[in-house]
């Protein structure tokens, strides 16, 4: 049996940026309403998002879901922000359990081209981990900046 990896990609829903924004609003959606269900439905399995598969990423979107419903948060907010170190200065969805306050339950950058999305990958450093970072030093190390 050959062992490649099955590569997700969206399912054509319509043509062109309409597409692309149908994908992002619903991605968006599934995020705040922590449903993975709601997102699945339109990836198909012949490209990947975060070099994972359909069924690897869906199911690494519902374990942080799972987690946060465990403990008692039926949907998070989204607040726009930027990443500060791999794509330094692009936008990133940052999604909060109470907006701007610590750091965000989980963030994703959405790598769009030609209106076309080619990656949704998490974000580990964006504004709202900046902020956290910057807020919980510790006094007594030096950071040099």
């Amino acid at each position: 049996m050959d062992n490649q990896l099955i590569k997700l990609k969206v399912k054509q829903v319509s043509s062109g940026k309409h597409n692309s924004l149908k994908i992002k609003e619903t991605f968006i959606e599934a995020c705040i309403k922590l449903d993975t269900s709601i997102f699945e439905p339109l990836i198909d399995e012949d490209q990947y998002f975060e070099d994972l598969d359909k069924y690897r990423f869906l199911n690494s979107m519902k374990s942080q879901f799972d987690y946060l419903k465990s403990i008692g948060i039926e949907e998070v907010k989204l607040v726009m922000g930027t990443c500060k170190m791999c794509y330094v200065g692009e936008r990133v969805y940052e999604f909060y359990i109470e907006p701007n306050q610590g750091k965000p339950a989980f963030a994703y950058n959405i790598k769009e081209e030609d209106g076309k999305i080619n990656d949704i990958f998490r974000c580990n450093y964006s504004d709202g981990y900046e902020r956290d970072a910057h807020n919980n030093r510790n006094p007594d190390i030096t950071y040099l900046f």
